[in-house]
């Protein structure tokens, strides 16, 4: 569909390596966006150019840097196609992201991750597979940090009869059941598990005291920055078709604009807010517009 070398030769003809790699990345990404739509159709439509700005699939921000590097390639590749099309703005482009970060509810943000692990995976096995995801999420969505997720050890789970746990950080004490309880239970004694998207047997290791263990003997544990690639490793798995991602910091977030949503009382939306969320009235206006679009996703059903 692009000659790479071409394209390179003729616009980027003193590019170093670095320079050619990065050339490469934004033709790859935009080939596959494009899929099998025709070349010269697909650099008409603006959320087609709107996509190739986004290297990753997910991103809240594109620096000005960026965009004009992108808008640079988009502009070299008109006229190496031929075709007569306008680069989006800066602004269309923030406009234009889709990606949703926000679930109904925790069980089906655990069925999400679910429905990702059987679409990577032929043999998926939804008790050992992605259970240190789920459990992520899980401790996440109470509102544990990154840092205390990475410090939970396995004693630190005390059961409730044989159907749920107690866990605690300095806020407080949870109880979870159901398949919060299913995912850290299994979290407990695993051992191993396929990794998306190889499949490849992978083994843990580290210090079994912990709930959750690296994977290199070298490391005693997780630390709160390795949690959160655990999540962003996933959510490169994420079919491009799915809008779709986890963003950790959004987790006890969502879990909140659901208790201000299903707040029945008469209280105005800020005092709500505030009063949920554990803010002053003033800053909860900095969290209004949010939840007001969580609301909109959730009744126009796009989560």
């Amino acid at each position: 569909m692009i000659d790479y070398q071409d394209f390179v030769a003729r616009y980027y003809p003193s590019a170093n390596n670095a320079r050619q790699d990065d050339i490469t990345r934004f033709l790859d990404n935009l080939v596959e966006i494009i899929g099998d739509t025709p070349l010269a159709n697909a650099l008409r439509n603006t959320q087609v150019l709107c996509s190739a700005f986004y290297l990753q699939k997910i991103g809240n921000n594109i620096s000005r840097p960026h965009y004009q590097k992108i808008k640079e390639y988009l502009i070299n590749l008109f006229d190496f196609v031929g075709v007569d099309a306008t680069v989006p703005t800066r602004e269309e482009v923030l406009a234009s992201q889709e990606t949703i970060c926000y679930f109904r509810g925790i069980n089906e943000l655990l069925e999400f991750i679910d429905k990702v692990g059987s679409l990577a995976l032929t043999n998926y096995n939804p008790t050992a597979d992605l259970v240190r995801v789920k459990s992520i999420c899980v401790l996440g969505w109470l509102g544990f940090t990154p840092d205390e997720i990475a410090n939970i050890k396995v004693r630190d789970l005390s059961p409730i009869d044989i159907s749920g746990y107690k866990v605690s950080n300095k806020n407080g004490t949870y109880e979870v059941y159901g398949q919060l309880f299913a995912a850290l239970y299994y979290l407990s004694g695993l051992e191993e598990y396929n990794g998306l998207p190889s499949g490849r047997r992978v083994i843990l290791k580290g210090n079994d005291e912990y709930l959750f263990r690296p994977t290199d003997a070298n490391c005693e544990k997780l630390d709160g920055g390795q949690i959160i690639q655990i999540i962003k490793r996933f959510n490169h798995c994420i079919p491009r078709s799915i809008k779709t991602s986890i963003v950790f910091r959004n987790l006890h977030k969502n879990a909140l604009f659901l208790e201000v949503y299903n707040d029945a009382t008469d209280k105005s939306l800020i005092n709500k807010i505030a009063s949920i969320m554990g803010c002053t009235p003033n800053y909860a206006f900095n969290y209004r517009d949010q939840y007001l679009k969580f609301v909109e996703a959730l009744e126009s059903n796009k989560i």
